[in-house]
């Protein structure tokens, strides 16, 4: 965690969802000041109810992005310029499950809105990100990765191509940024309870019945899995995690937020968390 007394700053995009609107609720409580984009007017009057938080607070701002226009990223950005400027973690938290089908059968149209979603809307955010936060002396970036980047994941190849792709970004954004300072992870966050959850049992005649029953047995532990995710954010962004950049981390199960400082260096050092072959 940041110790400096000056005033932590937080953005969060998809903050009405699951993770977004818990990672909200868990900074505001600390006193962080913290910027909530979210999809629209029934969103926003989500996250106020559960914040129980007014947009007049000085610690939180909460604007509208629907992640699916793209082509209002740049506006969006230049209006939160100043606070984007100065801000220490930045959170996407937005994603598309895609359409669950055979990746033969795909529909195209859907696919691509998917690849829009959860690869194209990172890319261009990162893109019109850079020219605000090129001097930033402390800045941290936390993308979301999901199952089937690792493996095989039974009907979801939308998704699943779509976030190896991000990985791959955060790998590559991480070596071609100038500025050392800035350092961009992604995490897999585990199974949370959330619309991606319930969607996948809506249909679960067309998912694996490892996956469901991996689902049915997870899905209890929802909250333990949010507060694991956190404390690895907050290790990520202090002094001890500020080295680590451009990996793919599991919240659940690398426990990264306990490892030593000599291990930390020993990953940097090597072709460790990437997508790579194992020779």
């Amino acid at each position: 965690m940041v110790t400096t007394k000056k005033k932590i700053k937080i953005i969060i995009f998809g903050a009405s969802g699951s993770i977004g609107s818990y990672l909200a609720k868990e900074y505001i409580s600390q006193n962080y000041e913290v910027l909530l984009f979210v999809k629209n007017i029934k969103s926003k009057k989500k996250i106020l109810d559960e914040l129980k938080f007014h947009s007049s607070s000085k610690k939180i701002t909460i604007d509208q992005l629907n992640i699916k226009k793209l082509f209002l990223i740049k506006k969006k950005l230049n209006k939160h310029k100043s606070f984007i400027k100065n801000t220490n973690i930045i959170i996407n938290a937005t994603g598309s499950l895609g359409e669950i089908k055979n990746i033969l059968k795909v529909n195209l149209k859907k696919f691509k809105n998917t690849m829009d979603i959860n690869f194209f809307f990172n890319l261009l955010l990162l893109q019109n990100l850079s020219k605000f936060i090129k001097n930033n002396k402390n800045l941290l970036l936390i993308l979301f990765s999901g199952g089937g980047v690792t493996n095989y994941r039974k009907n979801f190849s939308s998704y699943s191509i779509s976030k190896l792709s991000l990985v791959k970004l955060i790998e590559i954004i991480s070596n071609e940024i100038n500025n050392k300072n800035i350092r961009i992870n992604a995490i897999a966050p585990g199974i949370i309870k959330s619309k991606m959850i319930d969607i996948t049992m809506k249909n679960r005649k067309l998912v694996s019945k490892k996956e469901i029953i991996k689902i049915e047995k997870e899905i209890n532990y929802s909250n333990d899995a949010l507060k694991k995710l956190f404390k690895v954010i907050n290790f990520l962004s202090s002094n001890k995690g500020k080295k680590i950049t451009g990996k793919l981390i599991s919240s659940k199960w690398d426990n990264i937020e306990i490892w030593s400082k000599k291990k930390i260096e020993k990953l940097n050092d090597k072709d460790l968390y990437f997508m790579r072959r194992v020779q």
